[in-house]
C-alpha cells in the first residue's frame, strides 16, 4: 500500500487538503503523478476509489522527511502538489484491515480538519473551528481559511461504495455546537447517498447512542482502548462493504 496526499502551508501552518491510500499489487509501486491520472475525472474516480475514510485531522509525514520534526523546518517545498506521504500510525492499521478487500483500488481520507497537528482537540482551538463553522456558509471572514481547512459539508460527495467513520469520540453538541452540526451533514449525506455506512463502536454506548452523538471510535485517540478498536476496524473489514462492528 502506498499513501499519497497534497500538502499546504498558509501563516506558518500545515494542512493536508487531500489524502490516498492506493493498494497496488504486491511489488507494484506508482508516483504520485500515476495516482493522479487514477483520479483525474469523475469516470476515473469511480472506476478506482472503492470507498471513503472520514476521520479528525491529519498527523502525516512526505516521505523522505522527518516525522519528528516540523516541516517548515525541513526545506520541504511541494505544497500544493501530490506527493507520497509515509504510511504510519492510524494508517497502518487501516493498511492491514484493508489490503484484502481493496486490492487494486484506492481508498480516499477525508478530515474534519485539515490542520496536519497533532493534539488539536484543545478548547481554545476547537472554539475557533466552532466559531469558524458557526459562519462557514456567510460571506464572513473565517479564522482558518475555508477551502484549506474545512471540508464543504452540504455539497460534498464521498467517494467510492463505504463510507467508513472513524473521527473518534471528540463530537460535543453541548460545548461546541457548530462542529457537531457540521459532522452531522456529513454523516446525513452518506447515508442519504446510499453509501454502505461502517464505523466501531464501544458497545455499552450502542450502536444508536454513537450514531446520535456521532462518536466513532478510532484508536490513536482512544489508547485506553486502542488495541480493541484496531481489532474491530480490521473485524469490519472481514466482509466487503464494511459493517458496523462494536467493542467490548
Amino acid at each position: 500500500m502506498q499513501y499519497f496526499g497534497t500538502i499546504e502551508t498558509k501563516y506558518e501552518e500545515i494542512f493536508v487538503t487531500s489524502s490516498y491510500m492506493y493498494f497496488g499489487a504486491e511489488d507494484e509501486v506508482i508516483t504520485p503523478k500515476e495516482l493522479k491520472a487514477k483520479i483525474k475525472s469523475a469516470k476515473e474516480k469511480k472506476k478506482n476509489v472503492i470507498g471513503t475514510v472520514y476521520l479528525y485531522n491529519p498527523v502525516v509525514t512526505p516521505v523522505g522527511y522527518d516525522s519528528n520534526n516540523y516541516l517548515l523546518d525541513q526545506d520541504f517545498d511541494s505544497f500544493g502538489d501530490m506527493v507520497e506521504l509515509k504510511a504510519e500510525t492510524y494508517i497502518t492499521i487501516f493498511k492491514q484491515a484493508m489490503r484484502e478487500h481493496c486490492a487494486g483500488k484506492i481508498v480516499e481520507i477525508r478530515n474534519l480538519f485539515n490542520l496536519n497537528e497533532q493534539n488539536i482537540d484543545a478548547s481554545t482551538l476547537l472554539m475557533k473551528f466552532n466559531d469558524d463553522l458557526e459562519i462557514y456558509n456567510s460571506a464572513q471572514n473565517t479564522e482558518f481559511e475555508r477551502e484549506i481547512m474545512y471540508l464543504d459539508a452540504a455539497n460534498l460527495i464521498p467517494s467510492g461504495k463505504f463510507v467508513f467513520f472513524a473521527w473518534g469520540d471528540k463530537i460535543s453538541s453541548k460545548e461546541f455546537p457548530y462542529i457537531q452540526e457540521y459532522a452531522k451533514v456529513l454523516y446525513d449525506n452518506a447515508v442519504k447517498l446510499g453509501k454502505k455506512v461502517a464505523f466501531v463502536y464501544k458497545r455499552e454506548k450502542t450502536e444508536q447512542g454513537s450514531i446520535e452523538f456521532l462518536q466513532f471510535s478510532n484508536p490513536v485517540q482512544n489508547h485506553k482502548n486502542k488495541k480493541l478498536i484496531a481489532n474491530a476496524i480490521k473485524k469490519s473489514f472481514e466482509q466487503f462493504p464494511p459493517v458496523i462492528t462494536p467493542y467490548e
